[in-house]
């Protein structure tokens, strides 16, 4: 159900991608509004934007996002591309995301982690990258979405945050809130399909 309410909302989003991230494209769903597995939307709690706060190195108590469960995508993640693996703004726990094809059905690739609840925010540093001899200026957008867990059993989804204009050169911080969050979702849309869209330093607080 998860996956058919995440691919609904990709759907909308399909768009022809520039070279630099438009002012407010928004495929995620908007902020201050969660929609549930029956469609309805109804009111959420405001949205952490991805320029909030730097993304550090894993605290005392901090959780690396990849030591948790994988529920969906994983088949999205792949290998640190070889060229990159070896650098150290690379080494903190990596999380690598290959890009979508952008034909049409696949514009962006999820992966989804379960929280089950005890975490209270979430933060990565996003690091593209493309290949040389390709488009290294490509737009890079990366979402946050958490997945809640409501009474009637549903889950409803809602954009935590966003990073929207991180690039090869210039790494930008990516945060959310997740307290009570379920699962969370890191859904990556690309501008030119042969990158790879890595996560260093991705972290969940516990409660």
């Amino acid at each position: 159900m998860v996956a058919g309410v995440l691919s609904a909302v990709v759907a909308v989003a399909a768009w022809q991608w520039p070279k630099s991230p438009a002012p407010d494209p928004a495929p995620a769903p908007t902020a201050g509004a969660a929609t549930t597995a029956g469609g309805a939307t109804t009111a959420a709690p405001a949205t952490t934007t991805g320029g909030a706060a730097p993304a550090t190195a894993a605290g005392p108590t901090a959780v690396y996002l990849d030591t948790l469960t994988v529920e969906a995508g994983k088949a999205n993640l792949v290998a640190v591309p070889r060229a990159i693996r070896d650098k150290p703004e690379f080494a903190d726990h990596p999380i690598a995301v290959s890009c979508p094809s952008n034909q049409p059905g696949d514009q962006a690739r999820d992966v989804t982690w379960r929280l089950g609840g005890h975490y209270l925010d979430f933060r990565a540093e996003v690091r593209p990258y493309y290949p040389a001899g390709t488009d290294t200026g490509g737009a890079t957008y990366v979402f946050a979405v958490a997945g809640t867990r409501q009474k009637d059993g549903t889950l409803s989804t809602t954009e935590a945050g966003r990073q929207q204009t991180a690039s090869v050169t210039s790494p930008k911080p990516l945060t959310g809130a997740v307290e009570g969050v379920e699962q969370l979702t890191i859904r990556v849309q690309c501008g030119n399909p042969k990158g790879v869209v890595v996560l260093t330093a991705a972290t969940v607080t516990p409660s």
